[in-house]
């Protein structure tokens, strides 16, 4: 009990030394050996993409011996984060940072794994998820949509129907991207104004139309029994 004591102790505080790191090793290093705590409040504080990518990483490797609290203080950051979906503003440009399209790529793998299981257990704020997700769509900056549309376009979101309709009907006829001047390239498809290639209104109407269908067999199946007992 007391060695494990004295290593606990000697993982606290690790992760303040982040920043003094010399190399992506050194960090990956301190990362492995800080403690959860550390972990999540290091998640809290500004980093470069590179640190945030190891110590998500980390999280990743950690949460399946994680207990419910732990799991559910990662979403709650996660969340308040915005997926890490778009640099923090006024933010020197840091040379670690990613592509718009590999930056939106991570962030709906993140809200895969560390959202959408507590989303889909109801242990997860829908509304805050669903203002988020809408923030994310009308925003300017493209990884911010590209991310919007990574996670709404999935079969299983972890919304319920409702609100996961709504977002896509909100959507609908919006283009994925933004438009960029100039002729399209020689042999290029271009994609139809209401359907920008990645699905989403096919879904939508796929969607609506089993709802729909639903409701007009309840109707009808209620009109049937009030006259069988009528």
């Amino acid at each position: 009990m007391r060695g494990r004591g004295r290593e606990r102790e000697a993982e606290t505080g690790l992760l303040h030394k982040l920043p003094a790191a010399r190399t992506v090793d050194e960090a990956r290093e301190l990362v492995e050996r800080g403690g959860n705590r550390e972990l999540l409040d290091s998640l809290r504080r500004p980093q470069a993409y590179v640190v945030l990518t190891l110590l998500l990483g980390e999280a990743a490797r950690r949460l399946p011996s994680w207990e419910h609290p732990l799991c559910r203080e990662l979403c709650e950051v996660v969340i308040a984060k915005e997926f890490w979906a778009v640099a923090p503003p006024g933010a020197a440009a840091d040379p670690s940072d990613p592509p718009d399209e590999q930056r939106a790529a991570n962030a709906a793998e993140l809200h895969r794994w560390a959202v959408r299981p507590l989303l889909a257990g109801g242990d997860a704020p829908v509304g805050t998820v669903g203002e988020l997700l809408a923030r994310l769509r009308t925003s300017e900056v493209p990884s911010a949509r590209e991310t919007f549309w990574l996670i709404v376009d999935d079969e299983r979101p972890g919304l319920p129907e409702a609100v996961w309709l709504t977002l896509l009907k909100d959507a609908y006829g919006v283009p994925r991207t933004a438009r960029r001047p100039g002729p399209a390239a020689p042999g290029a498809i271009a994609g139809h104004p209401d359907d920008p290639g990645n699905g989403y209104t096919r879904r939508f109407l796929r969607r609506a139309g089993l709802l729909i269908g639903g409701m007009v067999a309840a109707i009808l199946l209620l009109v049937a029994v009030r006259a069988w007992f009528g």
